[in-house]
């Protein structure tokens, strides 16, 4: 049986034009409908003034040296749930526990458990732990 989202809005930040069309076309096939994309932290924080989303999905490195690390804390100390795209391991990454990790290259299924994941999270109060072996 296929998943349908609730009607979330989505913060989706991803510096390379490919993977962020790609990724972008996975989130409306998942049934997503509000997807707010970035390809810049400034263009993140642009969304972000325009009202939070119920849900981040973002890639860790943006750029050169940037990080959405510190975005993410400002995301999940407001409440939203986080899943962080990388291709570094969990253990690597240092990241807030509450944030799930999705390890790159990933799959549209494991996308899917990461997001499914994440917005179960948000009745419990948390996410956590990685996407891997879900």
């Amino acid at each position: 049986m296929a998943w349908t989202p609730p009607e979330l809005r989505i913060l989706y930040l991803e510096d390379e034009a490919i993977i962020a069309m790609e990724t972008s076309q996975l989130l409306r096939d998942l049934g997503f409908q509000q997807i707010s994309a970035a390809a810049s932290l400034a263009g993140a924080e642009q969304a972000l003034a325009e009202g939070m989303p119920d849900l981040a999905l973002l890639d860790v490195s943006v750029g050169r040296g940037h990080s959405s690390l510190d975005l993410a804390r400002k995301l999940l100390e407001a409440g939203v749930p986080v899943v962080l795209a990388t291709g570094h391991t969990a253990l690597d990454l240092q990241a807030d526990p509450r944030a799930r990790v999705l390890e790159k290259p990933f799959s549209p299924d494991d996308l899917e458990a990461a997001l499914r994941h994440a917005v179960g999270s948000r009745h419990q109060g948390g996410v956590q732990g990685t996407a891997a072996g879900l």
